[in-house]
């Protein structure tokens, strides 16, 4: 037999591939083989030539399979025949039909050659090397994708590992949710979750098996699901509920880990979830950069929505609405049933308020509400909708879920007559809530429906019905236009310390009260929280009070508290973390000393409030300094370690061994177990002659492990190596590894206890909720009346007095300021006065120029009224009002293209809703209705409109008009309507004048009218002067009325109105300049050549109609075309002369009187026709003027008898 001696050959590239050591080697006589017998192609051939021109290497071993044959010996005639080196003679190509043959070696290698393509290999290969040669010959030929595969990965696609069984078991269970499922140390998206993962979360995606996968750290999960859950995403975490110590105990220790389903998450249940799985950073809420809290962040309503047909004699369109609004992380429930038109304008108010993060919509519904629902989750981005199908709870079957709820053995938080009270909820209401139920089972949330004393009607009898117009259109949360909160009323008021008491504030903005006494209460409890000092410390007013007493001390003890309202949520929910339920103990075991209260005499645990003269802050003082809650919660801080708690560290979180008995009895077990491990030691010291052997743990390779020298000489063979340096081994004997094993069983063990115990605990403590949910409520709202006071010490902020129930509705504002814009705006604002009565003016009349303050003056009294409901001063001089019952709005319009409804069906759709709603106690706010049709209509539907208000409803109501013609009403309505204009300045530009302004036509004259601001002349000018022509102009103080609109359009082709500086007129109103602009147009726009006046606004009302509204003037401001603009002003002109000319006729056609047919001899409209001569002879030819002139006194002559 040929010689076992080794030979230095070159492997081929087969043996170069599969070869485990592929160093290169210096060889003495380099030789050529081939690693296998395999059928090599073409390309194959070529790659083998150029591996074979490579330095020489070591032979190579072949797989394990090959290594098995060893011993095996060839026969002769297979044996390979060496290659020259390709330094001596140039290999050829081998042909396909050579073959690839092992040489026989010795037992410990296989050497490869190449053969002569003469030898058949079936014929020399022995029968148990085929099966190998075809395996390797086929590695060898297949797909490079299928070879670069991963070695764990499964044989064929399509099979599924262990794991993927799994996840697709879980997604079949849940096939809506988007799981995170936990594998090893890491949160894995599987699928199609994963690629919403990479899109939502801008992390990597990557194939995986049979899955689409990506991963993220389990420290980082919070963060993860809070950007999914903002994203709408319904979100589910799948955690291993098994450890390894266990699984490695039990009879299934080769089975995938058991996972299941341990939280899931939305929008509105993501804050009422469990902590641990949110992240324990999320305690407490951001605060925005003014140091408010963001209220439409911490919204996290579920608004459930059912209706039906409202039947009897209605619309179609009328249905009966069931809404139920659920606050899983604050328990607030509230709920309403009403009918409903249209436009469904009450269910937007109850949303609007509300502001749900989810909505669960009972199927089916009207196209109206679905058009409704679909236009509002539009507007609210983020909102998430779910359907229910509600017909499992028709006919008495939502009572018998409800009923069957309350009446479970899991209801003992609830007592009975809550759940009689909740039982006998309206039958939509029931329908709303079953689903309501339904829907919050599976994420563990239903116990807050259980707490009777958290429902609360939506629009209760004591507060007032603002409507969805109101609210937005006066910027009441919101300011317009994604500004957010900034702008807004709620912005105004804002000044909380806690972001409960911000959620409580935004709820009395939204609903002001309509209870008297209960608006005198708050007004009582600010005026005395601004002169105990407690406002002015917080708003940073000094004062020599400031911090006296409870009251003084108020804001210093709300600051820092952390969201006590949710987390006493969680708690009840069994979900808060240890350091989020100990930092709500210590604050409310705290709050009453920071209050500075002390027990009152006679003991009962109550504090001394007896200096205190308000009775609503007494009352809430009493509950949110209540020494009797305070002992509970410190004595529950007893029963925990406080610096465990802060670790969120359950094990070492319980102090009492009696009340915790159980967890007590598994720590002594995991102590045995240490203590078992360390009675080791001795032995293994004197097996090793080591006197100061100790156990030693290292990062990422375990603990207990016995580190010795590394030349330490009888280590025993069954000793485990983990790790080793030059210096040291480390080693694991088999007792230590037997006891390790048994010390992670009890250490697993005594993990499952303590979470056990934990929510045992927070069980418990659920019988004291109401105690302390009193408590956090009055806290709540201390830190509301506590805004408001900041907010009363503004300077200008009176008190406003209210007129008993049995009085006349009014509204008397003397000097009263917008107070958002007064906030804002550096310089001030003009002061204003709004007088209203049912038995006097009912109705004000508002015109003016554009851009003269019109809606901002009626937008102030509807805010004057809010504050003054709300409990809060008011910016004014005095204010005296009766308690309305409701504010309407039409102001500003678009058209809805979702809705398919056009800018003028949305004017006329709020306009009905006014004249349905309003009382003769409500106040209604009306502007420029009519202008989104033609002219007449407009004007036609305003009129009506306004008459229908004063004469049948009699509300009060402010209505602003471009119309002058709507002022005719004052005729139909003699002393319940009066006129009036936002006052303006006009002045002659011309350098050799000086022109005094006019004075307007004053306001009709009744008994009960008085003029606001009448002890000063009214400064407004109902006309503007032509430019001066040399010997032809007009004297300048001449004015006129009658021919004024023909006149000023001469003045207003020239005119440019641009903001100018602000200053203080001699009583007080900033005026508000406008400078002269010269345009010099070319062409037919000559006639705009000329300069035009300087206007000035004064935002002042005053008594009187405005003849124009300047609204070119606005136009050249918005820099449109000089050209357009000078055209627009053409045609202005136009149309006032030929309308001017209607007017005339019509007088003399009435009159019959003889009036001659020159223009020098026309009566008192000589000198209005003198200036409309001088304006045509600057733009018209002579002939061209003629006619006009004779077109002119034809149209005024009278008809002949």
């Amino acid at each position: 037999m040929k010689s076992a001696k080794k030979k230095n050959v070159q492997p081929s590239i087969a043996s170069f591939l599969f070869s485990k050591n592929k160093q290169p080697v210096t060889a003495s006589k380099p030789k050529q083989t081939i690693s296998e017998s395999a059928v090599l192609s073409e390309v194959q051939a070529s790659s083998l030539q150029d591996h074979l021109a490579g330095p020489p290497l070591k032979k190579q071993r072949l797989s394990d399979k090959a290594a098995a044959d060893k011993g095996h010996e060839q026969p002769a005639a297979a044996r390979a025949l060496p290659v020259p080196a390709p330094s001596q003679q140039k290999t050829p190509l081998p042909s396909t039909s050579q073959t690839l043959q092992p040489a026989a070696s010795n037992a410990d290698d296989i050497e490869l050659e190449m053969l002569p393509p003469q030898h058949d290999s079936a014929a020399s290969v022995p029968p148990r090397q085929v099966v190998r040669h075809s395996r390797l010959q086929h590695k060898l030929v297949e797909n490079e994708g299928r070879r670069s595969r991963r070695s764990d990965a499964p044989g064929e696609p399509g099979k599924f590992t262990p794991l993927e069984l799994q996840v697709n078991e879980l997604r079949k269970r849940y096939p809506d949710v988007l799981l995170i499922i936990e594998v090893g140390y890491k949160m894995r998206f599987f699928g199609p979750d994963a690629e919403t993962a990479a899109k939502e979360c801008n992390i990597f995606a990557y194939p995986d098996h049979n899955y689409l996968t990506a991963s993220v750290p389990v420290p980082r999960l919070h963060v993860y699901v809070r950007r999914l859950v903002q994203a709408g995403h319904q979100v589910g975490v799948v955690r291993q509920i098994e450890t390894a110590a266990i699984k490695a105990a039990g009879s299934n220790r080769y089975a995938p880990f058991e996972r299941k389903l341990t939280a899931l998450y939305t929008k509105s249940t993501l804050e009422a979830g469990i902590l641990d799985d949110i992240g324990n950073s999320e305690l407490e809420a951001g605060r925005s950069s003014e140091g408010s809290w963001s209220n439409e962040r911490l919204s996290s309503y579920l608004a459930c929505i059912v209706e039906r047909p409202a039947g009897g004699i209605s619309t179609d369109a009328d249905v009966i609405v069931g809404l139920v609004a659920v606050e899983t992380s604050t328990g607030d429930v509230l709920y309403d049933e009403f009918r409903d038109g249209m436009m469904r304008s009450t269910l937007e108010a109850r949303l609007l308020v509300a502001a749900p993060a989810e909505m669960l919509i009972s199927r089916p519904i009207s196209r109206h509400t679905e058009r409704l629902l679909g236009s509002f989750s539009i507007a609210s981005s983020g909102l998430r909708t779910v359907t229910a199908e509600g017909s499992r709870y028709k006919e008495g079957g939502a009572l018998a879920a409800v009923t069957g709820f309350y009446s479970s053995k899991d209801s003992g938080t609830a007592g009975r007559a809550d759940a009689e009270e909740i039982t006998k909820l309206p039958p939509l209401v029931l329908q709303a809530l079953a689903h309501a139920l339904d829907y919050l089972k599976p994420f563990g949330l239903e116990t807050v429906l259980r707490m009777g004393a958290n429902f609360r009607e939506f629009s209760s009898a004591h507060e007032m019905s603002l409507s969805p117009n109101a609210l937005s259109q006066l910027e009441v949360l919101r300011a317009s236009e994604g500004a957010g909160e900034y702008g807004s009323l709620l912005w105004l008021l804002d000044h909380s310390k806690t972001a409960f008491g911000g959620r409580r504030l935004r709820h009395w903005v939204a609903h002001p009260l309509t209870h008297l006494p209960s608006i005198l209460d708050r007004q009582d409890a600010v005026e005395e929280l601004i002169l105990s000092g407690s406002a002015a410390t917080a708003g940073g007013f000094g004062g020599a009070q400031a911090g006296i007493g409870p009251l003084g001390n108020l804001g210093t003890a709300l600051t820092g508290l952390p969201d006590l309202e949710r987390s006493l949520m969680r708690a009840l929910h069994r979900t808060a973390a240890p350091l989020e339920f100990v930092t709500l103990l210590r604050a409310v075991a705290a709050i009453a000393g920071k209050l500075g209260l002390q027990i009152a005499a006679g003991g009962d645990f109550l504090p001394d409030v007896s200096g205190i003269k308000s009775s609503l802050l007494r009352r809430l003082l009493e509950a949110a300094g209540s020494f009797e809650v305070g002992q509970q919660a410190q004595q529950l801080l007893e029963l925990l370690d406080e610096e465990a708690a802060a670790a969120n560290d359950l094990q070492r979180l319980f102090r009492s061994a009696e009340r915790f008995s159980t967890v007590f009895q598994h720590r002594k077990a995991v102590a045995d177990c240490q203590a078992g491990l360390e009675a080791l030691l001795p032995s293994l010291r004197r097996l090793l002659r080591l006197p100061r052997l100790a156990f030693t743990s290292v990062h990422n390779q375990g603990d207990f492990l016995v580190e010795v020298p590394a030349d330490q000489p009888g280590i025993p063979q069954d000793w485990q190596k983990v790790s080793s340096t030059k210096k040291v081994n480390r080693y694991h004997p088999p007792a230590v590894r037997s006891a390790m094993q048994a010390l992670e069983v009890a250490q697993e063990e005594y993990t499952a206890t303590c979470k056990a115990a934990w929510k045992e605990f927070l069980t418990d403590f659920s019988a004291q909720y109401g105690p302390f949910r009193a408590t956090v409520q009055a806290l709540a709202s201390l830190d509301a009346l506590h805004s408001l006071s900041i907010a009363s010490r503004n300077p200008g902020y009176v008190r406003p007095c209210f007129v008993g129930p049995d009085e006349p509705p009014q509204v008397d504002i003397r000097g009263g300021r917008h107070a958002v814009l007064e906030a804002i705006k550096e310089g001030g604002v003009t002061p204003n006065n709004t007088t209203l009565h049912e038995d006097a003016i009912r109705a004000m009349i508002v015109t003016g120029p554009n851009m003269g303050g019109k809606s901002c003056f009626i937008r102030q009294a509807a805010l004057i009224a809010i504050l003054a409901q709300v409990g809060c001063f008011v910016p004014a001089d005095s204010v005296q009002m009766h308690v309305v019952d409701a504010i309407h709005t039409r102001m500003g319009a678009s058209d809805d293209i979702s809705r398919g409804r056009s800018t003028f069906l949305e004017e006329l759709t709020e306009a009905s809703h006014i004249l349905c709603k309003a009382t003769a106690r409500s106040l209604v706010i009306i502007d420029e209705l009519g202008r989104g049709t033609s002219t007449h209509d407009g004007l036609a539907i305003a009129m009506a409109t306004l008459q229908h208000l004063v004469l049948h409803t009699q509300c009060l109501t402010l209505f602003v008009t471009h119309y002058p013609k709507v002022a005719s009403l004052e005729k139909d309505a003699p002393g319940h309507v009066a006129s009036y204009h936002m006052a303006y300045l006009q002045h002659d530009p011309s350098p050799d004048q000086v022109s005094t302004p006019s004075t307007s036509q004053p306001a009709p004259s009744t008994p009960q009218a008085e003029a606001p601001y009448d002890q000063q002349p009214s400064t407004h000018s109902s006309v503007l002067r032509p430019v001066s022509q040399g010997p032809q102009q007009a004297p300048a103080d001449t004015a006129f009325r009658e021919a004024g609109a023909a006149a000023s359009n001469d003045g207003m082709l020239r005119q440019d109105v641009r903001p100018g500086s602000t200053s203080r007129s001699a009583a007080g109103a900033s005026q508000h300049d406008v400078e002269v602009v010269t345009v010099k147009p070319e062409g037919s726009d000559a006639a705009a050549s000329a300069a035009i006046p300087k206007i000035t606004f004064l935002y002042r009302l005053a008594p009187g109609v405005a003849d124009r509204s300047f609204g070119l003037n606005v136009a050249r401001m918005a820099h449109l075309p000089p050209q357009v603009v000078a055209c627009a002003a053409l045609r202005a002109s136009d149309m006032e002369l030929s309308t001017l000319q209607r007017v005339h006729a019509r007088q003399h056609l009435d009159s019959h009187d003889m009036m001659t047919t020159t223009i020098s001899k026309v009566g008192n409209h000589g000198t209005a026709l003198h200036r409309i001569s001088q304006a045509l002879k600057r733009s018209c030819p002579g002939q061209q003027l003629q006619l006009l002139q004779k077109n002119i006194a034809d149209q005024l002559q009278p008809p002949q008898t």
